[in-house]
């Protein structure tokens, strides 16, 4: 039987590639992939934690030869303007989190740590610790932060995204599992 992930992003196909050069975005890598990778694009920079450690100012074009090159399955998820703080703010803000941990480490930090840090922030998102990536998300829905979405290298047959589901021990597990080939702990 194969189960189908209630938590679905309805995808737009009105959207420019140059809309990623402004504002502040959730970027989800590997979107099928348990866990996706996420990171924070803010006005054309890419930022992000991951198992090697800080991913710090990356441009945006950088990023989207990399995924067209890779095919990678990717999903940029455009968050409504922040009313009060500057974008370049945010950006920094959002950096200082992410340099608050060295690395993705299982039991430490995730990609999401520092986007939960950011969107309590700047959203007012409660950070939940143990809330995973889908269910970050069905709160950003019911709470109307997010504009629209769209995706690269995703199967265009529908207008809507099944979010990958899994538990906290898996993702837990498989942050072990990938460590394993850069350190040992």
């Amino acid at each position: 039987m194969i189960l189908t992930s209630p938590y679905t992003l309805p995808f737009t196909s009105d959207y420019s590639i140059e809309s990623l050069n402004k504002g502040t975005w959730l970027v989800v890598l590997h979107a099928s992939r348990i866990p996706p990778h996420i990171g924070l694009l803010i006005d054309g920079s890419y930022n992000s934690l991951t198992i090697k450690g800080q991913e710090l100012d990356i441009d945006i074009n950088v990023l989207l030869k990399t995924i067209r090159l890779k095919k990678i399955e990717a999903i940029f998820i455009s968050l409504v303007k922040q009313p009060v703080f500057s974008t370049s703010f945010q950006k920094e803000i959002a950096k200082h989190f992410i340099q608050q941990f060295h690395q993705v480490k299982a039991n430490e930090a995730t990609c999401l740590t520092p986007i939960k840090l950011f969107l309590s922030e700047f959203y007012a998102i409660e950070n939940q610790k143990d809330e995973l990536f889908f269910q970050l998300v069905e709160r950003l829905k019911q709470n109307h932060y997010i504009n629209y979405a769209f995706g690269m290298n995703i199967d265009e047959s529908t207008d809507e995204f099944a979010l990958p589901m899994y538990t906290h021990t898996q993702l837990q597990q498989i942050i072990s599992t990938e460590r394993m080939p850069y350190y040992n702990d």
